[in-house]
């Protein structure tokens, strides 16, 4: 890796955070990323996570204008009381150093992702980690709020008073930056469709925290030595809505439900609520092709097909 100077503005934070005298050893970039992220290793072989806000001129979805402060108002929520997995939030600055770009430290998730792992492990292991991931999901859900929508919306009191509206809102937003990249999609359908079913969001009656992105194998970390899970990442998904529209509900394995303490069987406005979270997970990674740099193409077909499959079973309702 190479090593970067120290940015001024980590000099002054250290100082205030740590009682003993501490500094910074060695800045690594870390590549492949939306932030820019940087691996901080401190002189007491504390690893922390310095990630800070896109460049000006980096083209960004609608959320993704908010993604930082999501994700620091999350890690500031969770971090009231010790839970396994959940990196602890140190520093957020949302203007930035002189000016720069906004940015937070939290610390370091140890461990690989379980993308990169899944080959790696036994049926055992991962029916571990699944029964962990739905202790954790039980754990953020138990945040709850009085009312729907961002986590900057409801903090400045101008959440929405039902899920539907509030979802109506995320949805369409997405829709408007798939518009704006002039990307080919039936929008009257997916319209129509999300809007004849969305009755059924009026049912969640009670705004819990959920992480969106929460269950994705490149946000989950193992450890490779114990094979169990290390920790999560992707906060800045997370809304004030219904906890079932997390990433790892959208084909729960049975351990984690248990671990969750949910049941296998899904009642008919549950399963309608699925198929309204898969159309929007459909569309939002769609969406997110054509704004990343590298742009694949075999996973956007096969994202479609499971745009055009989710939109069948839709009109099937």
């Amino acid at each position: 890796m190479k090593i970067l100077r120290t940015s001024p503005c980590l000099s002054p934070w250290l100082m205030q955070h740590f009682l003993l005298p501490i500094h910074v050893s060695g800045v690594y970039p870390l590549a492949g990323h939306l932030h820019s992220l940087y691996l901080v290793r401190l002189s007491n072989e504390t690893h922390l996570l310095w990630k800070c806000s896109p460049r000006p001129t980096t083209p960004l979805l609608w959320r993704k204008h908010i993604l930082l402060d999501t994700e620091a108002r999350a890690l500031s929520l969770l971090n009231r009381e010790p839970i396994p997995c959940i990196p602890r939030l140190l520093h957020y600055d949302p203007l930035g150093d002189l000016l720069g770009p906004s940015f937070l430290i939290r610390h370091h998730i140890p461990g690989s992702t379980l993308e990169s792992m899944e080959s790696q492990l036994t049926s055992q292991e991962r029916k571990a980690i699944d029964r962990s991931l739905g202790l954790l999901g039980k754990r953020i859900s138990q945040h709850t709020s009085d009312s729907f929508g961002s986590l900057g919306q409801v903090a400045s009191a101008a959440g929405k008073q039902s899920w539907r509206e509030a979802f109506l809102s995320l949805f369409e937003g997405i829709l408007r930056d798939s518009e704006d990249a002039f990307i080919n999609l039936p929008y009257g359908e997916i319209r129509y469709q999300v809007s004849r079913l969305s009755p059924v969001l009026d049912e969640i009656l009670v705004a819990r925290l959920v992480v969106i992105d929460f269950g994705h194998p490149s946000h989950v970390y193992v450890d490779p030595e114990s094979k169990r899970l290390s920790g999560i990442s992707g906060f800045g998904t997370a809304v004030w809505g219904d906890v079932y529209m997390a990433k790892i509900f959208e084909n729960p394995s049975t351990p984690m439900l248990d671990g969750f303490g949910s049941g296998c069987a899904k009642p008919q406005p549950g399963r309608i609520r699925q198929l309204l979270y898969s159309c929007y997970r459909a569309v939002h990674s769609i969406v997110l092709q054509y704004y990343r740099k590298n742009r694949d193409t075999a996973a956007e077909i096969d994202l479609r097909r499971q745009l055009m499959a989710t939109l069948a079973k839709m009109t099937a309702v």
